[in-house]
């Protein structure tokens, strides 16, 4: 499965460049995932303001481990842009790195909720540094 990770672009490239030498940095990560840096467009050849990072995961990769990476990147740099998780064209944007945004990147990854309570509706309260809304309002993938 291919999971793709793009910053604001605010300080795209940085924080592009940055997320991926972390995650590159991250044994758990390297050890079940293939993480690569690349233009945001298809056959794009320069570095450019729309980095992306790209990450093969097999199936022995578990969501959480792409989560709690994701947040021990973030608690590291509070101030980082938000980051765009993309999975089977569905995206999740992210800024902080509680629970509630945790739970939000395992369950795009396909993971079940251990839980077994849905998704909150959009508008019920948020985290504030939880998920931001997709184009429809909605927490979630969009």
């Amino acid at each position: 499965m291919l999971v793709q990770l793009r910053a604001e672009p605010d300080d795209d490239v940085r924080t592009a460049l940055d997320l991926y030498a972390w995650l590159r940095g991250d044994p758990d990560v390297r050890a079940h995932a293939e993480v690569g840096i690349g233009p945001s467009e298809p056959g794009g050849e320069t570095m450019g303001a729309a980095e992306v990072v790209n990450l093969v995961v097999g199936q022995t990769f578990a969501a959480l481990n792409l989560a709690l990476a994701y947040a021990s990147w973030r608690q590291a740099r509070p101030a980082a842009p938000a980051v765009t998780l993309t999975v089977d064209g569905r995206s999740l944007t992210v800024e902080g790195a509680s629970q509630e945004t945790l739970r939000q990147i395992v369950e795009l990854l396909g993971e079940p909720r251990t839980d077994g309570t849905q998704t909150p509706p959009a508008d019920g309260p948020r985290d504030p540094g939880g998920p931001r809304p997709h184009g429809d309002g909605t927490p979630g993938p969009g």
